[in-house]
């Protein structure tokens, strides 16, 4: 489904972000022999997904996470090391429109920074390769209020 969507838009963002997702999840959730393809063609959605959206923070994110997903962890660190360099402003969410709701009343805030899911991420990896020191830090640095 989503390949056929991608021969009709190949430049829209999320058709590459969910056509790499679902060719990273068949690639490990399955028995296939060409399972490192699968995992190499999902990687190339999502860089082209990067691509499109101009190495934003949540595209970088989604790399990383997708990195860590498939064991490749010392890549991963450096593409959540790239998302915490980035501060993303806060954008408003989207409102359903009741009738009983005042038209003129502003959109709330939300929360749209992906820095501190990062640091968590990323602390995980340091952790388990033994940084504990490295691991509390950034989680001090990053997810502390």
């Amino acid at each position: 489904e989503y390949l056929q969507a991608y021969k009709q838009m190949p430049e829209n963002p999320l058709v590459n972000l969910c056509a790499g997702t679902a060719l990273l999840n068949l690639a490990l959730g399955f028995r296939l022999q060409n399972k490192h393809q699968c995992v190499a063609q999902g990687l190339a959605f999502l860089y082209n997904n990067l691509r499109l959206c101009e190495n934003s923070q949540e595209a970088l994110y989604n790399v990383a996470r997708a990195c860590h997903h498939v064991g490749l962890v010392s890549l991963a660190a450096s593409y959540y090391e790239k998302v915490l360099a980035i501060h993303q402003e806060d954008c408003p969410l989207p409102k359903l429109v009741k009738p009983d709701t005042d038209p003129t009343r502003q959109a709330e805030p939300g929360y749209c920074d992906l820095r501190r899911e990062a640091a968590y991420n990323l602390h995980l990896i340091y952790k388990k390769s033994g940084a504990v020191d490295l691991a509390r830090q950034v989680l001090m640095d990053y997810c502390t209020v």
